[in-house]
């Protein structure tokens, strides 16, 4: 057994450009509660695909599997920024914050909210999530 900690970050779904600006983003997920029963789901349905004999070449592992897999959380703000998934953005002309400009995805990244995330190593199920508080050092 190994206890292990992690960042995750919610993905963006909606972001706000005003001029030369990115003035807000929305993220999926906001809130302990809804993180802790997203993540709960996931395991879930690894743990199904588990018993279907998919994970037959190597085990599945909390990170890849879990979070990064079917989740909705990225383990880096860097990564959020580079997230391939349709986001509804107003006030400029794309749908993925990684085509905006560089300055507004510094201002997108400096604008994003996460979450420690402890787990078990052999027992997903036995995890603790908390807020980061301090953004700057994440």
């Amino acid at each position: 057994m190994s206890i292990e900690k992690i960042t995750a970050f919610p993905e963006i779904t909606f972001a706000v450009v005003e001029g030369e600006n990115l003035v807000s983003v929305t993220q999926g997920y906001y809130d302990i509660d809804k993180v802790t029963k997203h993540i709960q789901t996931c395991i879930g349905m690894v743990r199904k695909y588990e018993k279907m004999g998919y994970y037959n070449l190597a085990q599945p592992e909390f990170i890849s599997e879990v979070i990064t897999t079917f989740t909705n959380l990225e383990v880096s703000k860097k990564d959020v920024i580079r997230a391939n998934n349709f986001m509804e953005i107003t006030g400029y002309e794309c749908n993925r914050v990684w085509q905006l400009p560089d300055q507004m995805k510094v201002q997108a990244s400096q604008m994003l909210h996460g979450f420690y995330i402890t787990y078990d190593t052999e027992n997903w199920e036995d995890f603790s999530i908390e807020p980061i508080e301090d953004e700057a050092s994440s």
